[in-house]
């Protein structure tokens, strides 16, 4: 397919040793540096596929105005088709940021059914942002190089995925349990682009430790983490956390929520999905440990009620609690942090600088 060998091509040239800028003005590379620094931050990912698909359209078609990005505008192509076909999987593949969903064109900022010029109406935020994407846009269609701004742009993750890659985290030995618990909820509550898939880290970090302790879970195996983003519908998957019987059947499972305060109406939701299962035990956390009296004894009564009609425990309890609890079971509470950090570390949702953060923490 012409453009993957346009995208291959771009990237031999931007790793090689003899890469040099100086084609690229220096506003574009400032403007192509905001982009990079958006999608590898976490907060804009889609800015980053939906440019490299300009640029690459651009190269492929150079009559066409990339502008015109969606087939209902005149003169138009589909951004998103290109995109979805050829630009977020090179993206996944090279291990630079991509869009979970598998196109940019999937959020509201670029959904718009309008050109993309000064007078763009999608909310892409930072506004610095929006202005170097859209002037980029401009500037191509003016006449500056859109393959020299691809291998420009694609130099820039590389530097990002160099300095990704040799980043070590920090691994503390010693701590008393409630340090352990302090640094890992200052993790999640620092609320930077990723941080709703900490406690899910933090909770499944817990589970390998203690699965091949307790006598609790003999027989039983720890289901690798699918995506924050994978639908439980489309997974066949129980909980965010799976623990299963050697045989495949589910044995225990977990639902981690971020900042959601658990309810009557979010258990009530996990009714159908106990009782398709047939697991007995089921913990749903929130990291949101506060819960009314009144919310408390709605939830109580229909926690009794599932437990007499499926025969499921299901436990209601807060993400950092629980891993304090858990520690309390753990004969090296060591590994816990080794587990966890080594999670953060592999993990490709969770950004360079929240894994950064980190080590601003331990600091």
């Amino acid at each position: 397919m012409r453009e993957n060998d346009v995208l291959n091509n771009a990237l031999n040239q931007a790793s090689s040793e003899k890469y040099k800028p100086e084609p690229v003005a220096q506003k574009h590379r400032d403007m192509l540096g905001v982009i990079t620094a958006c999608a590898c931050s976490g907060k804009q990912k889609s800015a980053l596929a939906v440019t490299a698909t300009l640029l690459l359209k651009k190269i492929i078609n150079p009559e066409q105005d990339i502008r015109l990005h969606q087939s209902s505008l005149p003169g138009s192509f589909s951004g998103r088709t290109l995109d979805t076909k050829c630009v977020t999987p090179f993206l996944a593949r090279e291990g630079f940021p991509s869009m979970q969903a598998g196109s940019g064109w999937l959020t509201r900022s670029f959904e718009q059914k309008q050109p993309f010029k000064e007078d763009y109406p999608g909310g892409i935020s930072p506004p610095e942002l929006k202005k170097a994407f859209l002037n980029i846009a401009r500037d191509v269609e003016h006449g500056a190089d859109a393959r020299s701004l691809l291998i420009c742009l694609l130099h820039l993750l590389l530097d990002w995925r160099n300095l990704n890659a040799s980043l070590t985290l920090a691994k503390p030995t010693g701590q008393r349990i409630e340090e352990i618990v302090r640094i890992v909820e200052s993790h999640w509550l620092s609320e930077l682009p990723g941080s709703a898939r900490l406690p899910v880290l933090a909770t499944y970090a817990a589970y390998k430790c203690l699965i091949p302790e307790l006598s609790r879970y003999k027989n039983c195996r720890l289901q690798d983490l699918l995506s924050h983003t994978s639908a439980d519908a489309k997974t066949a998957r129980v909980g965010d956390i799976d623990v299963l019987y050697q045989d495949g059947r589910p044995f225990e499972a977990v639902e981690v929520k971020y900042k959601i305060a658990i309810t009557a109406p979010l258990i009530q939701q996990l009714r159908e999905k106990i009782a398709a299962s047939g697991i007995k035990t089921y913990y749903v956390l929130s990291t949101n440990e506060l819960i009314s009296p009144d919310a408390m004894n709605a939830v109580t009564e229909l926690l009794l009620g599932m437990r007499q009609k499926y025969g499921c425990q299901v436990i209601v309890n807060g993400v950092a609690t629980t891993i304090k609890y858990y520690l309390r079971l753990m004969a090296d509470t060591d590994r816990y942090i080794s587990e966890y950090v080594s999670l953060v570390a592999r993990d490709k949702e969770i950004p360079f600088d929240l894994k950064r953060h980190w080590n601003h923490i331990l600091d």
